[in-house]
């Protein structure tokens, strides 16, 4: 694949479409003046090379325009402290951030994010709806969306002709051909007492026609809850499922999956790419979809993961920033992006590209998937309302609490989190 990525790569750059911007960005320009001065970007490491590429685009299109491109070694909170450390002293630098999809929000209540709705809504209709959710807080825009990331079903081709649309079928389908090719389980999935524990239960809730915050307030105990509960529970009881999802992350379920043993495996995009290396023993025979309903639900309906670009209110350089973020989340950058780090775009466009498909043939199926995904809440202090979720969920799973009164009880400390954000 990354072969295949790097000769895709080389036919974009000879087929000039890094210098093909359309419009006022050719001469340089936005919204009628010529851009110019320097921008400082701060961004996660870029091990692929496909932020470099992204900037020279750029530079070709804003020659007067001088890149300082800095990149934060380390995981996602290495680069979240190193940036909140700026804006805690109001520096001007750097202008334009890669922001994680769940900052915005914390970072725009905080003030330290521009407004950037007058912009973003010029070119909504570019993005997907998914991720274009999780640049606004309060309705109004601080972000430009980037890439996407969400859950999904991935199953065993080779075992499974038609992908399950409910959990109905899913069970039944584990119960058939659980044992089938090498298989020791039917569905695995993340409920590590963290992050993966919110993703993967509000999953659960929203397939099954549940909701988290809504209105301004949590209410999540109901029906459509303790149902969605009491079936991941009943999966782990039945043997479906093994015990030890309850201590999993991400990576242990793709070992897992990438060994054989898994007919199905919920898990973020950057899975496919795994299982299809040569070290995964499921190499071809891998099919990935939307994750299926619940009784109560309508729709299928995937956390929302991926990352923004956001610029700082103090910059100093808001028209070249502005500009930066714009370009580097246009179809034109996206299609540099997407080839060549195989992330999930945000532009509609790029889930029907020619070159983009030859590479990564599987995103034609995903631009639903993609649109629908639901973002967490969307409140000022995002990982206090996420350790709750975690907290209480276990005490249901692994505790083996009763699930109305620990639900009413998880309500009542998420709103009383609430209250105090206020």
């Amino acid at each position: 694949m990354k072969k295949l990525a790097a000769l895709l790569l080389t036919a974009v750059l000879s087929a000039g479409l890094l210098s093909a911007c359309g419009g006022s960005q050719n001469s340089g320009s936005t919204d009628g003046g010529k851009v110019e001065g320097k921008v400082t970007i701060v961004t996660a490491n870029d091990t692929t090379g496909s932020v470099t590429h992204m900037l020279e685009a750029f530079k070709k299109a804003y020659p007067d325009v001088e890149i300082d491109h800095q990149m934060v070694p380390g995981a996602s909170d290495d680069v979240k402290q190193s940036i909140m450390n700026s804006f805690v002293a109001g520096d001007a630098d750097p202008d334009v951030i890669a922001c994680d999809s769940i900052w915005v929000s914390q970072f725009a209540a905080a003030d330290w994010l521009l407004d950037v709705t007058s912009e973003l809504e010029a070119v909504k209709d570019e993005y997907l709806g998914g991720p274009l959710k999780t640049c606004y807080y309060n309705d109004k825009a601080y972000a430009f969306p980037d890439y996407t990331d969400v859950g999904l079903l991935y199953y065993r081709t080779d075992i499974i002709d038609t992908p399950p649309t409910t959990w109905d079928e899913l069970v039944k389908l584990c119960e058939e051909h659980k044992g089938e090719g090498g298989t020791e389980y039917g569905y695995i999935f993340q409920m590590f007492q963290g992050e993966p524990t919110s993703c993967n239960m509000l999953e659960f809730i929203k397939q099954n026609g549940g909701h988290d915050l809504q209105d301004g307030k949590f209410s999540m105990a109901n029906e459509n809850t303790y149902e969605a509960l009491d079936f991941v529970k009943g999966l782990i009881a039945d043997g479906t499922t093994p015990e030890d999802v309850l201590g999993w992350r991400p990576d242990d379920c793709v070992s897992v999956f990438d060994e054989g043993k898994a007919i199905f495996m919920r898990n973020w995009t950057y899975a496919y790419a795994r299982a299809q290396s040569e070290e995964s023993k499921v190499a071809g025979k891998v099919g990935v979809c939307a994750l299926p309903v619940g009784p109560k639900g309508t729709e299928s309906s995937g956390t929302l993961g991926g990352w923004n670009l956001a610029i700082n209110k103090n910059t100093d350089n808001k028209a070249a920033a502005i500009a930066l973020a714009k370009f580097m989340t246009s179809a034109q950058a996206q299609k540099i992006a997407t080839i060549e780090r195989s992330t999930f775009p945000t532009q509609k466009t790029m889930y029907e590209d020619k070159d983009v498909l030859e590479a990564l043939p599987y995103l034609s199926s995903m631009k639903e998937a993609a649109d629908k995904a639901a973002p967490r809440p969307q409140v000022r202090d995002y990982p206090t309302i996420s350790t709750i979720f975690q907290e209480y969920f276990h005490k249901v799973l692994a505790g083996g609490e009763e699930n109305e009164a620990t639900m009413k009880a998880m309500d009542e400390a998420l709103n009383a989190a609430l209250e105090k954000m206020k």
